[in-house]
């Protein structure tokens, strides 16, 4: 997989940008990333100089690591210049409009781009724990997959997280999901299969797992576990994944945890054939 680290000239794109040379100089002595390329845009010829600033300050960081890379300036808008690059790419973003906007922003470039983002507030030099937030459904599916495969290449260890939601409905799988959520694989439900089916997929890339389910509003229990167990990067499913009609009444879990968790937040679709 090649590494995308992306700016468009706005100061709180720098966390990002250390956090991607980080991740590159890491990455690339453990022959994790086939290619690092640098994506400057602008979006607006006022904005050039802080955009080319921003990367040639990075380019420097990558030189004196010892990382082979590439820069590429493009002009337009952000999210179409992010997902023109982005195939094939881990693509890492930081907030590019301030942080207030930055929830719409980051929306819409998730619709856009298929490939998986890692969405960075604050630089923390440290992967050896990943929290990877599966849903207990196969939409999880793309953030096992990388998660795993970013677990593996730097030799953190895995927690598979599984929030059991309150639930209003009354039909037989949820009201046994809520009766025996302590102890959920030990049932039968499709949640608890998908979690298995998950810790085999783990185990199969060679990466160590563990199961914590937790019940609650999911976004905060999300946030509790992250807070709890000092994980180092945090992996959700794309309210996009598998282009999913949920993401039309579900809350979009994925840019609610980004803005919130203060950790390194890897955002993947599901595989399209699911």
């Amino acid at each position: 997989m090649d590494l995308l680290l992306c700016t468009n000239g706005h100061p709180d794109t720098r966390p990002a940008l250390e956090y991607g040379a980080w991740l590159a100089e890491v990455g690339t002595a453990r022959a994790a990333f086939r290619e690092v390329v640098l994506l400057g845009v602008v979006e607006k010829p006022a904005r050039r100089p802080q955009v080319e600033a921003l990367l040639e300050e990075t380019g420097r960081s990558l030189q004196e690591a010892a990382v082979p890379y590439c820069s590429v300036l493009r002009e337009g808008k952000l999210e179409q210049a992010i997902a023109e690059e982005a195939p094939e790419r881990l693509t890492v973003v930081g907030p590019m409009v301030g942080r207030l906007a930055w929830a719409y922003a980051l929306s819409r470039i998730l619709a856009v781009v298929e490939a998986p983002v890692l969405h960075i507030t604050e630089t923390h030099r440290r992967l050896e724990r990943m929290l990877l937030c599966t849903g207990g459904l196969r939409y999880a599916e793309g953030v096992i997959r990388t998660g795993g495969w970013l677990a593996r290449a730097f030799g953190a260890t895995v927690t598979l997280f599984h929030v059991v939601e309150p639930v209003t409905l009354e039909y037989p799988v949820a009201n046994e999901v809520k009766a025996h959520w302590s102890h959920l694989l030990e049932t039968d439900t499709p949640q608890a299969r998908r979690l298995k089916e998950a810790l085999a997929t783990l185990e199969g890339m060679g990466v160590a797992a563990e199961v914590h389910v937790r019940h609650g509003p999911v976004v905060h229990e999300i946030l509790r576990e992250i807070r709890e167990g000092d994980y180092d990067l945090v992996g959700v499913g794309s309210p996009y994944a598998a282009r999913s009609l949920r993401r039309l009444y579900r809350p979009n879990v994925a840019v609610e945890v980004a803005e919130a968790a203060g950790r390194p937040v890897l955002i993947a679709r599901a595989p399209q054939d699911l």
